[in-house]
C-alpha cells in the first residue's frame, strides 16, 4: 500500500468508517483532487477502477461519507446533489453555460462581513434566521 492509500485509510478510520477495499478505492478516487460529482458520475468513476462495485454499494457509501463529514454536499438544482471532496471552508462559483463548479475562497474577514450582511438581509425579508450560509456565485459569459 503506497502512502496515499495509507493516508486515505487513516482518513476513513478518523471519520469512523471501516476501510473495506471498495471504500478505500472509492475514497481514494474521490479525494485525490477537489471535485464536485453527482452520484452517477461517482458510480462511473469507481466502476472504471473497481468494475464489480455495485451501484447500491457506491450510493450507500456516498451517503455514509457525507453523513460522517468526509465529503460535503452541494445542491444546485432541486433534487441534484453534488458530492464535494473539498471539506475545507470555501464557497462555489457555477458557470451557468458549462455547469462547471469551481471552489472559491475569501479572507475570513471578508467572508464574515458578507455572511453577516446576508443573514441580516435574509432576516429582514423573511423573519427567519440563517444558522449557516454558503455562497454559490453564478457566472455568465466567457
Amino acid at each position: 500500500m503506497d502512502l496515499s492509500y495509507q493516508k486515505t485509510k487513516e482518513l476513513l478510520e478518523s471519520h469512523g468508517i471501516r476501510p473495506t477495499s471498495q471504500r478505500l478505492e472509492m475514497a481514494h478516487l474521490l479525494l485525490e483532487r477537489h471535485q464536485h460529482l453527482f452520484a452517477e458520475e461517482v458510480f462511473h468513476l469507481v466502476n472504471s477502477h473497481f468494475p464489480h462495485a455495485s451501484r447500491a454499494t457506491i450510493f450507500n457509501n456516498l451517503k455514509l461519507f457525507a453523513e460522517k463529514g468526509m465529503l460535503g454536499t452541494l445542491e444546485l438544482k432541486s433534487g441534484v446533489t453534488h458530492f464535494d471532496s473539498n471539506i475545507g471552508p470555501h464557497h462555489h462559483a457555477l458557470h451557468e453555460e458549462t455547469g462547471e463548479i469551481t471552489d472559491v475562497e475569501m479572507s475570513e474577514e471578508l467572508e464574515s462581513k458578507v455572511l453577516e450582511e446576508l443573514k441580516e438581509s435574509y432576516f429582514r425579508k423573511t423573519g427567519k434566521k440563517l444558522d449557516a450560509a454558503k455562497l454559490v456565485i453564478t457566472l455568465r459569459g466567457k
